[in-house]
């Protein structure tokens, strides 16, 4: 059953890439807001084919009317050098498992 159901959700890209199996993340960072919080991950699509660079975010705010999707986070200079770094890891990790064909579904997470 999970099988026909995973097939379906991988017919539309965003569903496909939501329900994905997360193989890495990196360290959260945190924003200048105490909550907010910004993170790199690689995922591999329903389709167990597909791979993807992804961030996962909570802003320091929020612009706009109620539901608007822009969102924002700062980092200083410092930050912002390490999350290169990490985005860098995980394009790197994602072209690796794709050229793999890897199957492994654990989380791999940095020390």
């Amino acid at each position: 059953m999970w099988a026909s159901i995973r097939r379906l959700l991988a017919r539309t890209k965003s569903l496909e890439v939501l329900f994905g199996d997360v193989l890495f993340e990196s360290q959260p960072v945190r924003g200048q807001s105490s909550h907010s919080n910004f993170q790199w991950q690689v995922k591999r699509g329903l389709d167990e084919k597909s791979y993807y660079v992804c961030v996962k975010m909570k802003p320091d705010g929020y612009a706009g009317p109620e539901g608007s999707p822009t969102n924002y986070i700062s980092f200083d200079l410092a930050t912002a050098l390490k999350l290169r770094a990490d985005i860098d890891e995980c394009i790197a990790l994602a072209h690796s498992y794709a050229k793999a064909g890897s199957r492994s579904s654990a989380i791999a997470r940095k020390p």
